[in-house]
């Protein structure tokens, strides 16, 4: 019974040890205004590479050019965001001052179109905000590494009695 309490103990705390590491990264647009009228607001979500989205449910195109939204282009990151519709009738190209990173931070927008008619980027500080997500599967190996302590304890305690 002694070895199967320092093993539960052991695995609390090894698994306790893995909830640091990976977190997506959560992009927000601000100040996204085309010279046509249409704007970029929400947010996109890429993973911690930066080379690839995880998330693009919350960009919305709204103006008088508005589209539906069908997928933003991977193979443009980490230096830009490209936004299309479906088919590419519809599309918006945005290039920054410097490569997104794992880090997050405010990174500048310096310019974008917005085609066909290829409207043009209003300056006026348009950016995009990074900021770390937490990694759900994190928080459930705490849970588990939390259990796994807490029943290795109690059965240390019970062979004592």
């Amino acid at each position: 019974m002694r070895t199967t309490s320092r093993l539960a103990v052991l695995l609390g705390l090894l698994l306790g040890s893995g909830i640091c590491a990976y977190a997506d990264i959560q992009w927000t647009f601000n100040n996204v205004v085309f010279n046509n009228g249409d704007s970029v607001t929400g947010y996109f979500v890429t993973n911690d590479a930066v080379n690839q989205y995880d998330s693009i449910s919350a960009v919305v195109v709204s103006g008088p050019d508005s589209f539906t939204i069908a997928g933003l282009d991977s193979a443009y990151l980490p230096t830009e965001i490209g936004i299309f519709n479906s088919g590419w009738g519809r599309s918006i190209d945005l290039s920054m001052l410097s490569p997104l990173t794992s880090a997050g931070g405010i990174v500048p927008i310096t310019s974008g179109y917005d085609c066909p008619g290829c409207g043009t980027l209003l300056a006026d500080n348009p950016t995009v905000v990074g900021v770390d997500l937490p990694e759900p599967s994190a928080v459930l190996v705490f849970f588990v590494a939390l259990a796994g302590v807490t029943g290795g304890t109690r059965l240390l305690r019970r062979e004592r009695a």
